[in-house]
């Protein structure tokens, strides 16, 4: 019993490293993506207008796109809760080079 536990366990870590660590990103040139971070002792974030300036100036990279993880609350009625938000830029689907099967995944504004 104790070795069907520890084989169990080993492989479900392994599976957890597997698809977040040892597997390359499922995007076009993977490999030639690479993550800027800058910021203060108060916050790791850039604001939008930052960002902007940024992109527009870019000389180095073939696109610049901007991501922010946080918690958003949720209220449907009765049960309120607290789901992960993902904020990304309009660009950042292009910039990785994924297509929507159908469709587009983010409106144009003119």
């Amino acid at each position: 019993m104790t070795l069907a536990l520890a084989i169990g366990a080993n492989a479900v870590v392994f599976g957890i490293l597997n698809g977040l660590v040892l597997r390359p990103l499922n995007v076009p040139r993977a490999d030639s993506l690479y993550g800027i971070q800058h910021g203060n002792e108060h916050s790791i974030y850039q604001s939008y207008p930052n960002y902007l300036d940024l992109r527009d100036r870019n000389r180095s990279f073939d696109g610049l796109a901007a991501c922010k993880f946080g918690l958003a609350g949720i209220d449907t009625g009765d049960n309120p809760s607290r789901s992960w938000l993902f904020e990304v830029s309009g660009n950042y689907f292009d910039v990785l080079g994924i297509q929507p099967y159908l469709g587009r995944f983010f409106p144009r504004l003119r």
